[in-house]
C-alpha cells in the first residue's frame, strides 16, 4: 500500500468510480486504490478537493474547445460546452460552485471565465448575443441546462436536448433592430 505513485493511483481509482457513476468518497476511493483512507486524506483534505483535481483536465478539454474561431464560435462552443457538462456531471458540479477548495482550481475557474468573455465579447460586438449577459451567467446556464438534459435522461444529440439548448441561445440572442423586424 502506499508508495510512489499514489496520488496517481488515487486519481485514477477516482476516476475510475467517476466514470462508473459513482459518487467520491474517501473511503471508496481508498479501496479502488488499494491505500489507507489516511493516506487518501493526506493527498485530499477533502472530497472537494479530489473532485477539483479529477475535473482538472476537463478544463483544459474546455480551454481548447474554447479557443476554436471561425463563424458561430459562441454557439458552437456553448453546444460542445454543454455537451462536456452531460458527459460529465462531476465536472458540472465543479464548475458551478462559486468557491474553489483549491487555488489552482481557482485559478483555472477564472481563466475558464476569462477566455468565456472574450468569447462572449466577440459575440456581443458582432450583435449575435445581447449586451449585459455575464461569462458567469452563461457558465451557469449551461451547468444548468446539461443538469436538465441529464435528469431528465435525454439523449445528449437528441432533439429535446437541442431544442433546450436552442432555448437557452435564443434567449441570449441580440433583440433585432427595428429595420430588421421587418
Amino acid at each position: 500500500m502506499g508508495g510512489l505513485g499514489c496520488p496517481d493511483r488515487i486519481l485514477a481509482a477516482a476516476r475510475e468510480l467517476v466514470g462508473r457513476g459513482e459518487d467520491l468518497g474517501l473511503n471508496a476511493v481508498a479501496r479502488r486504490a488499494e491505500v489507507g483512507v489516511g493516506t487518501v486524506y493526506r493527498h485530499f483534505a477533502t472530497v472537494e478537493e479530489l473532485e477539483e483535481v479529477v475535473t482538472w483536465d476537463r478544463f483544459d478539454e474546455l480551454e481548447r474547445i474554447l479557443s476554436d474561431t471561425g463563424p458561430d464560435r459562441f454557439e458552437r462552443s456553448l453546444s460542445e460546452h454543454v455537451s462536456l457538462l452531460v458527459a460529465d456531471p462531476l465536472f458540472e458540479r465543479v464548475t458551478a460552485r462559486s468557491d474553489a477548495a483549491l487555488p489552482q482550481t481557482a485559478a483555472k475557474r477564472a481563466a475558464l471565465i476569462d477566455r468565456l468573455t472574450a468569447v462572449l465579447e466577440e459575440a456581443q460586438a458582432a450583435g449575435t448575443v445581447r449586451r449585459g449577459v455575464d461569462a458567469t451567467s452563461v457558465l451557469l446556464l449551461a451547468c444548468g441546462v446539461a443538469h436538465s438534459i441529464r435528469s431528465a435522461r435525454l439523449a445528449p444529440d437528441g432533439d429535446a436536448a437541442r431544442a433546450l439548448l436552442g432555448t437557452i441561445l435564443r434567449g441570449l440572442r441580440a433583440e433585432a433592430r427595428p429595420a430588421e423586424r421587418g
